[in-house]
């Protein structure tokens, strides 16, 4: 590990060493009376020259408050975090995933906000969606830095040289799986490309398809949650557009099952007007054709029960080992709130769940940028509710929902007989593991 400090590297002097990068910068007063917080992420050259950046803003903004940042690579941030906690030397603020979250607080290396909410930690422009998504057992512990959701995404010159205009018969926000038929079908009859890609081997639809119908992908002692019932409807429904010519034919959508490159997307490729992702994909989606793409949400069913949840990306909180948290939540404050930091630090970690930040950031926003904050503002009360990460062995079942909608897509077997394998074996493993 390397200290920088600013005082010396202003007067010429500076020093580097090791893969870690940390960098602390002083204000003009006098070392004993700052008050020293650190701040440990796991970054990449572009996260790491943006978020040192705003340290660098904060400390001219706060004389007195001395933030230094700590920066790893994703692959050893955990393995150094551990080898904190376990030496009670914690930096102060530490970046967290949803998926490892529960953990940190179970071990009690974060703790909880409440207290300074409210005096040194803002959260009154914070969408309802992110303070859920930070609170555990009714204790408010993460403060969401960028968040995500499920996207659909389409070809707009595709939609409108097929008539589908937004508002009038279509609504992104809105419209259900009959609606997606009519429309893909319009669409392949009017250009020649099938309206969508074929959703039945991918399981993050499938998933979202499973809330709407009332049910949990998994349930609170890890069982699986979807039905046979609920599992023939979904495929069945994806049989009724492909069957129409509403999607590309079974045979190639099931060389594709399991395939996350952009490159690869029917909607990038051309070979479908609509493909399905994240929300942060857009923008390298948008990259790699001409023609623009437009958001929608997934499909639903006629109860429009909303099934995709908003899913922060990362988070900041603060650790057991602060020895100022005060000072600690008012630097996490200005993180997610101030106009100049939130600036520089842009969408890199994903859409800010800060409104105000959102609409400031909107005159620097490149074209596929701004569709995807448009996006996030206007999902805003239309999601479900974030659950608890998946239990062990959710990748295996994944795995192997995509392995056997193959046969679906091929024809291989009936929807009843390959639902009730799938089934079978998604028990075995969540059993097991």
């Amino acid at each position: 590990m390397s200290i920088l400090n600013r005082r010396r590297f202003m007067t010429g002097a500076a020093g580097t060493a090791g893969s870690l990068a940390v960098l602390a910068a002083f204000g003009g007063r006098a070392f004993a009376q700052d008050i020293a917080i650190r701040h440990f992420w796991w970054g990449n050259p572009e996260r790491d020259k943006r978020t040192f950046a705003v340290i660098d803003l904060y400390n001219q903004k706060n004389p007195g408050t001395v933030v230094s940042g700590e920066s790893l690579g994703f692959a050893d941030y955990f393995t150094k975090l551990t080898t904190q906690i376990a030496g009670g030397n914690m930096p102060d603020v530490i970046q967290q995933g949803y998926g490892v979250l529960f953990e940190y607080i179970a071990n009690g290396a974060v703790v909880p906000l409440d207290d300074y909410v409210g005096k040194s930690l803002d959260i009154s422009k914070m969408d309802e969606s992110a303070i859920q998504a930070g609170t555990v057992d009714g204790k408010f512990y993460a403060l969401s830095i960028g968040a995500n959701s499920h996207m659909a995404m389409y070809n707009t010159r595709l939609y409108e040289e097929a008539g589908i205009k937004v508002g009038e018969n279509f609504d992104p926000y809105g419209y259900t799986y009959d609606d997606l038929k009519r429309i893909a079908v319009e669409i392949k009859n009017a250009t020649g490309v099938p309206g969508t890609d074929d959703n039945t081997a991918d399981y993050q639809n499938f998933s979202d398809f499973t809330v709407q119908k009332g049910a949990n992908l998994y349930n609170e002692d890890g069982s699986f949650g979807p039905t046979q019932e609920i599992v023939e409807e979904y495929w069945s429904i994806w049989a009724g557009i492909r069957d129409a010519g509403g999607t590309p034919p079974g045979p190639e959508s099931a060389g594709l099952a399991g395939v996350s490159e952009l490159s690869q997307l029917g909607v990038v490729t051309g070979k479908s007007a609509t493909s399905y992702l994240w929300s942060n994909q857009l923008v390298g989606a948008q990259g790699l054709m001409q023609d623009p793409l437009g958001a929608a949400m997934y499909p639903n069913t006629p109860e429009m029960i909303p099934g995709s949840v908003i899913q922060p990306s990362q988070f900041v909180c603060l650790s057991r080992d602060s020895s100022n948290p005060e000072a600690a939540t008012a630097y996490m404050s200005a993180f997610v709130n101030d106009p100049e930091m939130t600036a520089v630090l842009g969408l890199e970690r994903g859409i800010p769940s800060n409104s105000d930040v959102r609409a400031a950031l909107q005159s620097s926003l490149t074209p596929p940028e701004a569709v995807s904050v448009a996006f996030f503002d206007a999902i805003q009360g239309k999601t479900a509710p974030l659950t608890a990460p998946p239990p062990s062995g959710s990748a295996e079942v994944e795995q192997t929902f995509e392995r056997v909608a193959v046969s679906v897509l091929l024809g291989e077997r009936s929807i009843p007989e390959v639902a009730s394998d799938f089934l079978a074996q998604a028990k075995a493993i969540l059993a097991r593991a």
